[in-house]
């Protein structure tokens, strides 16, 4: 077996994606060929819009068929559900996120990471700003976002193909809530582009990235 150079060593990794695509009927898994054998936990990334967060103290593992089912998500044919740990989404607030991925995707994680693999979602990145805060982050053609006002107010996946889309989504948002009151809170490699396209719409944009 050739020995891993240093190039190639620095390509290991602690973290996985998996991109469901938008019409759920394929996928990509990227980075797992780069995971060591053995050793600590996993991170798995799954980038769907097929994702639930859920009140940690109301889950019931038992019962995600039928969370999936009420939010209009229930797995299809070929797909199943999996769920990250629970996770604060706020002050005194924490969340487990379900979410709809390819059956085969997540056979090839058990097989490789087994109880390593640990499941999250852009949805569970958590906001300490005080202050009346929308979180944005677009990923793969889906928007994440959430909404604190005081608490935890909205968290939503939506396909978002293009800048109509976004523009579509935040007029939407705007009728829920005061934008020009708020904050912006902006993540992901599209931060600034997304700063340009929607920032004049809130009292103050704050780039992550």
């Amino acid at each position: 077996m050739k020995q891993a150079t240093g190039s190639n060593a620095s390509r290991f990794t602690n973290k996985v994606s998996i991109q469901q695509s938008l019409d759920g009927h394929s996928f990509s898994v990227a980075g797992l060929e780069w995971i060591l054998p053995g050793g600590d936990a996993v991170t798995v990334e799954v980038l769907t819009p097929r994702t639930l967060l859920v009140p940690a103290e109301l889950f019931d593992a038992a019962e995600v068929s039928e969370l999936l089912a009420s939010a209009g998500m229930a797995c299809g044919e070929g797909q199943q559900a999996v769920w990250s740990a629970p996770a604060p989404v706020g002050p005194k607030t924490a969340a487990v996120a379900v979410m709809v991925v390819a059956a085969e995707a997540a056979q090839l994680i058990d097989e490789r990471l087994g109880d390593r693999a640990v499941f999250t979602t852009p949805l569970l990145e958590k906001t300490t700003d005080a202050h009346p805060t929308v979180r944005l982050e677009l990923r793969g053609g889906i928007l994440y976002i959430k909404v604190f006002a005081g608490t935890l107010r909205m968290a939503e996946t939506i396909p978002a193909a293009s800048e109509a889309d976004i523009r579509y989504l935040i007029d939407r948002l705007g009728r829920a809530f005061p934008l020009e009151e708020m904050r912006l809170l902006l993540s992901g490699a599209d931060a600034r582009k997304m700063r340009k396209l929607i920032g004049s719409r809130f009292k103050k944009v704050i780039c992550e990235s």
